[in-house]
């Protein structure tokens, strides 16, 4: 590679740059407080993926049944037809209160758990 006045040039501003010290101080525990953060974002992440993999797998659950009722059973859809549409608002109110225990189970309180686990040793 040629060595030509723009490369050394270039050369010498980053050698500089790299043995000035910087016009900042950092306090002592920043590495360890930055630490702690990326902890808590990657086990918030890793809660939020673990809730949607236990959302998916009861979902799955509940497809195989309903196809096991209709094409196994040869169940009705006249009759689960009606039978949801009467008790709709239990179906969903259900649903709801469901994901949300899963999700308080799941992700908040192991969450509120892992802070909590931390504030305490410090």
């Amino acid at each position: 590679m040629q060595k030509d006045d723009k490369n050394i040039l270039i050369d010498n501003l980053l050698d500089e740059a790299l043995k000035t010290p910087p016009g900042f101080l950092l306090s002592e525990n920043f590495a360890e407080r930055m630490a702690e953060k990326m902890r808590r974002k990657f086990v918030w992440k890793q809660y939020i993926k673990e809730f949607f993999v236990y959302l998916a797998t009861i979902t799955g659950v509940f497809a195989i049944f309903i196809f096991m009722a209709f094409f196994w059973l040869e169940a009705d859809w006249q009759k689960w037809q009606t039978f949801l549409l009467n008790n709709l608002s239990w179906i969903i109110g259900l649903n709801i209160i469901g994901l949300f225990v899963l999700f308080t189970d799941r992700v908040l309180l192991r969450f509120f758990f892992f802070r909590f686990s931390k504030h305490e040793i410090n």
